[in-house]
């Protein structure tokens, strides 16, 4: 089966989960896959109800996409990038869970069937059509974290992005939080190009719909436009409550509504009691609420309703209603946008009983939630009780009520503070989080309710706002517009390398001028004490280098709220504080009951991490890591019971397919180990105590072999009782204990740590990273600079022509990688290649080797370069000689527009025959200078192919670098 059409979408779906697509999936997905260049290939809105499998859209586009892998590049309308948006802090796990299922199903699809055909067709449009290829990659991408750059490895690969406003929409602006400057237009160039942007639950993120939609259209602001604009851009929303205005809007038809599973879940009625809570003010009308959600929560258990859910509007209201159900011994989870990834991973297993359409175990359990499950979230409660919100929230939410359209008896509360009941005299603002939405919405159902009671299921709730048009906007949560993007705010974000002063801030295009708190990641580590930040913080960078934390082990926490924090503020909780992105900066200042100073590092990898010694030190979406013994998680989020606060390990293992187990004191709970044979413990003990390697290292290894083989057995013994969620340790230590090659590197707390040296498959989400570093600087492999020059171009003429770039261009960006690295033929740059060796000269070239070096800074090798191609006779074949030149000089991330001052007070003269051709050149190349012609090619540049045009081509020249260099890494490496 090789040509596919769009009517194999059911078939293809079928194969997929067994069952056959809804009428409306099956529409879209032959509309998106018919579609030619200049049709409406995504309609702009879908306007369908929650447990309508808006998540399909995924499958669609993938689906899209195979269909039309046998057109030219440049004739398809269906991207390979997918980057699915939520404006929630919190990834909603099934989205991404959906993702990957079907990367897997594709990757391991055999025989002749539809799922192996759209694999094939896949591979076809990434350019590899071997088997053991993937077919598809997905990613979750929750928090930029250093070196979180595995999306965007391949260009031409389909990719599926699982993302949030703040990280996609960041890194769209040339300002990924989290990313380092020499990323930045790589992540924007994808991010702008090839790609559609699925956001969901549109209505909670305007500001940076018309922030996307500004992008779109400055796409085409280029004296050629048509070399980049034939690759496609799409935006499309997802929202049962459509923006005012939209006019291409796809929605549900009657044959949906006759479809015996979705016309179930449309007709389904959710009759709610409207219920006030207790007058108060301060912490006391916190508590009463809880008090009232509380007790309307268990007059909802009944023989037909066992399962609660109850979402609330800010975090410290579900804390306290968590904490009541355990004081009275309910069986109770909390789940807020306030948790480590991992934690929930951990808790997702116990609700898998309430997803849609599973077996119902009969348990009676609570749910405590935030906003964070008010969007896709695949759960089905018996009865729900939730805190009044604006009236779309609530529509939300309710799609968390018998979600399946069981035959059930649904109830509901909706509890609403005595407060907040209505608007006071002269009360323009209202809640903090939803406006004055929130207080009409209460009125209007007051108003429609029939004894205090009114249905909130999706076609009664339609025929009630049918005569309420004009109404509805006043009940929607309410964001202000985005600022007007103009050509000079974009004009300040394409500068890179150096970013300008001053630097338009991202966040306010993001969520508005009025919302814009940013947030930073934080996790603790055990084996980091306070003592270790001080004198400037060099030990703890580097105990933290030997684990560099991910975004698995960390809690988002507003910038305000850590500032407050480490400044011992007496007053860190923020009342208001939501599961909502970009909500509001309260008014607060630090200053204020200070008390001191609590000591944290801000880690930017080994070179570039500092201790946090101002509240300027801190930036959107760093990674900020405390020691333990301060703690500080209680006061920023939620870490469930018997969850050891260190993830360390856990979180490299599963982030990075690599084992990592550090044997040092505190690392490992005590009450874990006291689950361990008294063997395991003793030898844990005194190899976590050594603090040098001993006069006999063999016994030391032995030792330490014994260790990893204990641990490797954990749970196959009456003895051990190891608790199951402590399984990867058993894996990282089978995993050591097999690999000859793994590393021992000396802990400074005494111990050693003990890292892998190969991926483990069975936690590999995608195939390897890669960095803005000058691979040369941490290769291990030896590559002669003719052969690596060679490859690069290969690569680059595989992706250039993947892409569908007009020939010329691809010509140009071939042309350019082969001479990227030329400068690399420095003799000063030779001589550590060789290790130092004085008897180097004469011998081969080298772009990289595996000895021992240190980075030189007195040229930068690609500047060199420019100046060698500058002398040469190769230049004269460029199509564009500007663009092959800004290509080779900016494929470190520098040149955006300034080449970076280096210290050259030895210039030395090159000359070398590199590929056949002579070249020749002085190290002091002086394109420092801001006469040297740099920006002014960077910014006609600009001018000629657009903003993120040339980004684009950016990316594609650099992947291609990178792309070569993880190729000759696994060669000499054996992956």
């Amino acid at each position: 089966m090789n040509n596919l059409t769009p009517d194999q979408f059911e078939e293809f779906f079928h194969a997929l989960y067994g069952y056959s697509p809804f009428p409306w999936q099956e529409r879209l997905a032959r509309q998106v896959a018919e579609s030619r260049p200049g049709d409406a290939c995504w309609p702009e809105v879908l306007a369908l109800p929650t447990a309508a499998g808006k998540t399909a859209c995924i499958d669609m586009a993938i689906f899209a996409l195979a269909c039309q892998a046998v057109r030219p590049p440049a004739e398809r309308t269906a991207p390979r990038r997918i980057f699915f948006v939520v404006d929630r802090r919190v990834i909603v796990d099934e989205t991404f869970e959906r993702g990957k299922n079907l990367a897997d199903k594709l990757r391991n699809a055999q025989g002749d069937g539809i799922v192996k055909a759209v694999a094939d067709q896949l591979r076809i449009v990434s350019g590899e059509e071997d088997d053991e290829q993937p077919p598809l990659d997905c990613f979750m991408l929750r928090g930029g974290m250093y070196r979180d750059d595995a999306w965007a490895r391949s260009p031409l690969r389909p990719t599926v992005v699982v993302t949030t406003v703040d990280q996609f929409g960041s890194r769209l602006l040339f300002r990924g939080y989290g990313s380092s400057a020499g990323m930045r237009p790589i992540h924007a160039g994808l991010a702008a190009n090839d790609c559609i942007v699925i956001l969901d639950e549109a209505h909670c993120a305007h500001p940076f719909r018309q922030t996307v939609d500004a992008v779109r259209r400055y796409r085409r602001w280029a004296e050629q436009p048509d070399s980049i604009d034939s690759v496609p851009s799409h935006l499309t929303l997802l929202s049962a409550t459509p923006p005012v205005g939209v006019k291409d809007i796809f929605a549900i038809g009657d044959d949906d509504r006759k479809h015996h599973i979705l016309g179930r879940r449309i007709k389904a009625s959710k009759p709610a009691k409207l219920a006030v809570a207790q007058n108060a003010r301060g912490n006391e009308a916190l508590e009463h609420l809880a008090e009232r959600v509380t007790s309307e929560a268990e007059e909802l258990i009944s023989d037909d309703r066992r399962a609660i859910g109850i979402i609330v509007n800010r975090v410290a209201v579900a804390r306290a209603v968590y904490q009541q159900l355990n004081r009275k011994r309910r069986d109770a989870i909390l789940l807020t946008g306030r948790m480590r990834s991992i934690d929930r991973d951990d808790v997702a297993s116990s609700l898998q009983p309430l997803k849609t359409g599973a077996d119902r175990d009969g348990r009676e359990r609570f749910v405590v939630a935030t906003q964070t499950l008010e969007v896709g979230a695949d759960l089905d409660f018996d009865g729900l009780v939730t805190e009044c919100a604006s009236l779309d929230a609530l529509r939300q939410r309710f799609g968390r009520l018998n979600r399946a359209g069981r035959a059930v008896e649904a109830r509901a509360t909706v509890v609403v503070r005595a407060d907040q009941t209505s608007l006071r005299k002269g009360d323009t603002t209202g809640d903090p989080i939803y406006g004055i939405a929130l207080a009409e919405t209460w009125q209007w159902l007051k108003h429609r309710a029939e004894k205090d009671v009114i249905d909130f299921g999706y076609e009664a709730m339609d025929a009630l706002l049918l005569h309420d048009v004009e109404e509805l906007n006043k009940l929607r949560q309410q964001f202000a517009d985005a600022p007007v993007m103009l050509p000079a705010h974009v004009d300040a974000w394409v500068q890179t390398s150096p970013a300008p002063t001053p630097d338009p801030d991202p966040a306010i295009f993001l969520h508005g001028p009025d919302r814009g708190a940013p947030e930073v990641q934080v996790c603790w580590r055990a084996d980091l004490s306070e003592a270790d930040l001080s004198g400037g913080g060099q030990r703890a960078i580097d105990i933290v280098s030997l684990c560099p934390p991910t975004s698995s082990e960390c809690i988002s926490v507003p910038i305000h709220a850590l500032r407050r924090w480490l400044a011992e503020n007496l007053s860190v909780h923020d009342p208001d504080d939501s599961d909502i992105e970009g909500t509001q900066v309260p008014n607060t200042t630090e200053s204020s009951a200070s008390r001191g100073r609590r000591q944290a590092l801000r880690w930017r990898g080994p070179d570039d991490s500092r201790m946090i010694t101002s509240r300027d030190d801190l930036r959107p979406s760093d990674t900020v890591v405390i020691p333990a013994e301060l703690k500080g998680w209680s006061d920023f989020g939620h870490i469930p019971a018997g969850s050891a606060v260190d993830l360390g390990d856990r979180a490299s293992l599963q982030s990075r397919a690599k084992a990592v187990l550090r044997v040092t004191p505190n690392v490992i709970p005590l009450q874990v180990m006291e689950a361990w044979p008294e063997r395991t413990r003793f030898l844990f003990a005194k190899i976590a105590g050594q603090t040098e390697e001993s006069e006999n290292a063999d016994e030391d290894e032995n030792e330490i072999q014994q260790l990893l083989e204990d641990l490797a057995k954990l749970n196959e013994s009456a003895e051990s009782n190891a608790d199951p969620e402590w399984e990867w340790l058993k894996d990282a230590a089978s995993e050591l204990s097999e690999d000859r090659r793994r590393k021992k590197l000396l802990h400074p707390g005494g111990g050693w740590v003990l890292r892998g040296s190969r991926r483990m498959p069975e936690y590999t989400n995608s195939a390897g990273t890669f960095t803005s570093e000058d691979d040369s600087y941490s290769a291990t492999a030896w590559v002669r600079l003719d052969d690596h020059l060679e490859g690069v171009e290969r690569w680059a003429e595989h992706i250039g022509g993947g892409a569908g770039l007009p020939e010329p261009m691809a010509a140009d960006l071939a042309l350019a990688a082969r001479l990227h690295d030329v400068g690399k033929a420095d003799p000063r740059f030779q001589l550590w290649m060789h290790g130092g060796n004085p008897w180097a000269v004469g011998l081969p070239l080298l772009a990289k080797s595996d000895r021992t070096r240190t980075r030189s800074s007195g040229c930068r090798h690609e500047l060199l370069s420019v100046r060698m191609i500058e002398n040469s006779s190769l230049l004269g074949a460029a199509h564009d000689k500007d663009l092959v030149l800004h290509l080779v000089a900016s494929h470190h991330g520098y040149c955006r527009p300034f080449a970076p001052v280096v210290d050259n007070s030895a210039p030395v003269q090159v000359e070398e025959t590199i590929l056949g051709i002579p070249m020749w050149a002085c190290t002091d190349t002086r394109l420092e200078r801001l006469d040297s012609g740099v920006p002014e090619r960077f910014w006609q540049l600009v001018r000629r192919y657009g903003w993120w045009g040339l980004a684009y081509l950016e990316a594609l020249m650099r992947v291609a670098d990178h792309r070569c260099s993880e190729e000759e890494e696994k060669s000499t490496r054996g992956y």
